[in-house]
């Protein structure tokens, strides 16, 4: 619901996917439907992952765990 987001700064930090899919399947529907929407518009680009070495595994983990990246992080050789 965009609504929380922009009218009371609500951040949505994670879901829950499996859960959702089990319990509310018409819920689910709705949000990969508004998902590929946004994306399909523009308006939420998908961009590449960010690439870690493989030595640099440890700081990828920490970056995750403390909130510093965005988007899916990879371990290259």
């Amino acid at each position: 619901n965009w609504d929380l987001v922009y009218k009371h700064q609500v951040q949505v930090i994670g879901l829950n996917v499996g859960a959702l899919i089990r319990f509310a399947p018409q819920v689910f529907g709705g949000v990969i439907a508004e998902l590929f929407a946004l994306i399909g518009a523009g308006v939420l680009p998908v961009g590449p992952p960010t690439v870690y070495p493989l030595e640099d595994g440890p700081k990828a983990l920490a970056d995750l765990a403390s909130r510093a990246t965005i988007g899916k992080l990879s371990l290259g050789p």
